[in-house]
């Protein structure tokens, strides 16, 4: 009889959150080395009291993949191992009624304010309800619930937290950058939805930009080389947000960003998050 597939060294846990009265299922990816003694040889020796830890968006795709990038980059000393908190939706037996639930319910999280073309069209191809615009009580979900059940029942390092999405998650990632700029220290975002609400992002940035004059994050920004067409400006509005955000000259601010070359929107997330992962885990 087979039996279901686990990442090595993680554990699930169901969080109902208060403020934004959904279920989340958190599937939390320990470091390999996380319970190494002193005595431990390579590669778990020299491991830290505390450990960065890398938020995942759209948990129920990339969570697992982030792992077992971070794992392997981490054993040739470059980078530093992490706990993974991938934050995703509860699934059934069903793997395509579960892509659909979650799909559908990432719209409401992740995007800023309410599109009501959007919430048609989605609820037309999925045949369910797809309520958007929900960032906000999503963010709060983040910042009052689930890092500080991190932070406290594991060795996490509060000066260490980078938030890594795609897409919506990206989008979202920005929302967090401009509402709550002291929440994580590094964001890797691909290919963020910025044509979403009336390209609304671009207004949110430009009045963050009118009352601040500080932005102390990492910034890896990245999209991909085929995500341009008639019916698509991906790769134009990414590289237009980090010309603006460049442009502000924000003490304390760092943005790098990353065309890849000959890869499409649905391509580019593995390449992007490795990318990034490189980069804001530096050892």
């Amino acid at each position: 009889m087979a039996e279901a597939v686990t990442v090595l060294g993680s554990e699930l846990r169901r969080m109902d959150s208060r403020h934004t009265i959904r279920p989340y299922d958190i599937r939390i990816s320990l470091p390999l080395g996380y319970a190494a003694g002193p005595d431990a040889g390579w590669p778990f020796n020299d491991t830290p009291e505390k450990w960065p830890v890398v938020y995942v968006l759209d948990g129920n795709q990339y969570d697992a993949m982030a792992t077992g990038m971070i794992r392997p980059m981490a054993w040739c000393g470059g980078t530093t191992d992490a706990i993974v908190v991938g934050i995703g939706y509860p699934e059934s037996d069903d793997p395509i009624e579960s892509f659909r639930e979650y799909f559908t319910r990432r719209d409401y999280d992740l995007t800023p304010v309410r599109d009501e073309a959007v919430e048609q069209a989605m609820e037309q191809a999925h045949g369910r309800p797809t309520p958007n615009g929900g960032a906000g009580r999503f963010l709060r979900f983040l910042s009052a619930e689930l890092i500080p059940m991190i932070e406290r029942d594991y060795r996490a390092d509060p000066a260490r937290r980078i938030l890594a999405g795609h897409s919506y998650g990206g989008l979202f990632g920005l929302f967090a950058l401009f509402e709550a700029p002291d929440l994580f220290d590094a964001l890797i975002l691909g290919s963020p939805t910025l044509t979403y609400g009336e390209r609304f992002m671009f207004q949110q940035e430009e009045r963050f930009a009118k009352a601040h004059r500080r932005l102390p994050v990492e910034v890896y920004l990245f999209v991909g080389e085929l995500e341009e067409g008639p019916d698509d400006t991906t790769l134009t509005d990414t590289l237009r947000m980090a010309a603006l955000l460049q442009g502000r000259n924000y003490e304390g601010f760092s943005l790098v960003k990353h065309v890849f070359a000959d890869q499409s929107h649905c391509e580019v997330a593995a390449a992007g998050f490795q990318w990034g992962l490189r980069q804001a885990l530096k050892a």
